[in-house]
């Protein structure tokens, strides 16, 4: 596992202080995780799934409260950065697949299964290292909006010419 820990982290730029809340977030399996030669039980991410669905939900709505985007526009900025088909395509095509800790005979990863690792991912990376760290690692997913990042910052490029 300490290998797929280092991956992980090396995909998503951030470097655990704190070994135990990535180890939950990339299993999947029941069996529990080998790490450092032991078998320790963990629970399976779907936990984690749920804090990082909250705090990059929380995170994309604080920039886009910050615009005059619409409600609607937020809808649609949400559900598009956030949906499980795009969570799941970001995992697959970072690698992320690669570091999940599965039960022994799952011989497929599921979109559903990526999503919600890749949610459990965020949520660890933010009991780890807070809003900025969040932050920095949804930013490298891609998991962010031109549409929020030019409405935020060309507001406070008009107050300062």
């Amino acid at each position: 596992m300490e290998t797929k820990i280092a991956t992980c982290a090396t995909i998503i730029s951030h470097f655990f202080t704190d070994p135990e809340s990535i180890l939950e977030a990339l299993n999947l399996s029941g069996q529990g995780v080998l790490y450092r030669s032991q078998r320790i039980r963990f629970p399976t991410n779907t936990r984690l799934a749920v804090y990082g669905d909250s705090v990059t939900t929380h995170y994309l709505c604080g920039l886009w409260v910050r615009t005059s985007l619409t409600k609607g526009q937020w809808d649609q900025i949400r559900s598009s950065i956030l949906s499980n088909e795009n969570l799941a395509r970001v995992g697959f095509q970072t690698g992320l697949d690669g570091c999940l800790n599965l039960n022994p005979g799952t011989a497929v990863i599921s979109q559903a299964m990526m999503a919600t690792t890749v949610e459990a991912i965020l949520g660890a990376v933010h009991l780890d290292g807070g809003d900025q760290a969040l932050a920095s690692v949804m930013i490298k997913l891609g998991l962010t909006s031109d549409l929020l990042v030019t409405s935020t910052i060309l507001p406070f490029v008009r107050s300062v010419l």
